[in-house]
Parts: C-alpha cells; structure tokens; sequence
C-alpha cells in the first residue's frame, strides 16, 4: 500500500536532508520541530516542487524544464520569441543512480499533448524512462517500478 502519509514523511525527508546538509541552521531553526512549508499536489507547481524534493532527499538530481520562450524588445516591440528546448519536453529531467527519467506533471484533467507524446516515445527509445505524474502517489508508483529494488513506502509518521 502507497501512502496516506506521504506529505508527513516528504516533511520528514526533508528535516533529516536539512540535518545532513546544514546541520547547525537545522538546530538553530528548532531542529526536527521546525516549521517547514506544507506539502500538496494540488496544482502543478506544488506536485513539481514535491516531486523535486522526493528525487534531492533520495539523493538524485533533478532539473525544472522551461519550454516557455522569452519576451524580448524586437523593433521597439514586446514579442515572446520560441524557446529552444524541444517541443513537447517534460517538466522535469531527472537522474537518479545513472537512470535517466523525465516526469511530465499533469494534474486535474490536463492531457498530454501530441508533441509530448513523440517526446515520451523518443525518450524511451533511447533507453531512458518517462513519467507521467498525476499527483504524487502516481508518481511514486511508476517510481517504484524503475526502481523495484528499492521501493519506497510511506508509513505513518506522526507530526
């Protein structure tokens, strides 16, 4: 069973991620007491940030993508010119013990689009794995398959 409990466990990866890494702001911040923002994924952003996490605190590396183009001052004139990522790149590149992993976050009734498609496709092609996230246990799922050895799961963990 996958979690009920994962923001509260997502808050205590995070607590002992902040112990390792900046172990005297951890005690000066009130150590394992500390209030730390909240997790969700109730939108897009939230689940992108949680998902974030969970790769940073598991001791992976991940990488936010923007497709977004640029506004710039063509000819005296705001235009938004095209990005240069490819069209359909997932929101987040990730890598995790050599795996290479791509996490498309689509919550609500949001779809892939068909360039998102041929993009999951060419990924996984080239030997690498491609998720699509539709809130965070969904994501820990499919997580969990690519990594069977070591599967994750949320138990109860009190505030």
């Amino acid at each position: 069973m996958i979690m009920e409990n994962w923001k509260k466990q997502l808050k205590q990866m995070k607590l002992e991620y902040l112990e390792k890494t900046a172990p005297d702001f951890f005690k000066m911040s009130g150590g394992y007491q500390m209030k730390v923002k909240r997790y969700t994924d109730a939108t897009a952003n939230a689940l992108t940030s949680a998902i974030q996490d969970f790769i940073k605190f598991s001791g992976g590396y991940s990488n936010r993508i923007s497709t977004v183009g640029t506004m710039r001052r063509i000819n005296g004139e705001m235009k938004w010119t095209k990005g240069n990522t490819n069209k359909g790149a997932a929101d987040i590149r990730a890598l995790y013990k050599s795996v290479s992993i791509d996490i498309e976050v689509k919550v609500r009734k949001d779809k892939l689009s068909e360039a998102q498609i041929k993009e999951a496709a060419r990924i996984e092609s080239a030997g690498g794995h491609y998720i699509v996230a539709k809130d965070f246990t969904s994501f820990l799922e499919y997580w969990n398959e690519i990594f069977q050895s070591e599967k994750i799961e949320f138990k109860s963990v009190s505030d």
